[in-house]
């Protein structure tokens, strides 16, 4: 029998920490002698850290040092991948529930469903050009809405 399983991003997404990693950045970046406003740090929001850090370099023109990265973070799938994996439940029964457009980068290209979540600071249009089949204010808004998805409850099945 298939299964639904929910593979959540868990920073931002269950825990609304995006504007407290915002401030901590700027303040990192502030202590190095970088400069760069609060909004182009929040649109990174997200990615890996060396995607991240990446973006920073072509902002700014300075280098980052850093210690080694994950090869592949969002927006590759290999996270998602992973959790269907040990799970055990294939990836295209998932879905995926972010607040940034590189979780719902990476889903898409993981083959599992997106769900969008409003508490990121990303706006409904980009979340849905990320890929979202759906879009909602959070975690208690989508749980109103489980039928929108597809997931019906294991006792009416």
């Amino acid at each position: 029998m298939r299964r639904t399983v929910f593979l959540l991003d868990l920073d931002g997404t269950l825990v609304d920490s995006v504007y407290q990693h915002v401030l901590a950045w700027q303040e990192a970046l502030d202590d190095c002698g970088i400069d760069l406003s609060v909004w182009r740090i929040h649109r990174r929001m997200g990615m890996s850290g060396g995607l991240f850090l990446g973006a920073l370099l072509r902002e700014t023109g300075k280098p980052v040092e850093t210690r080694d990265q994950v090869a592949h973070a969002k927006p590759d799938p290999d996270l998602f991948l992973a959790a269907a994996e040990r799970l055990d439940a294939d990836v295209a029964d998932a879905v995926v529930v972010g607040d940034s457009v590189w979780d719902l980068l990476a889903a898409r290209r993981a083959r599992a469903l997106g769900i969008g979540l409003l508490s990121g600071g990303y706006g409904r249009e980009e979340l849905e050009r990320a890929g979202a089949y759906r879009v909602y204010e959070d975690p208690a808004d989508l749980l109103l809405h489980l039928d929108e998805v597809g997931v019906r409850d294991p006792e009416d099945a």
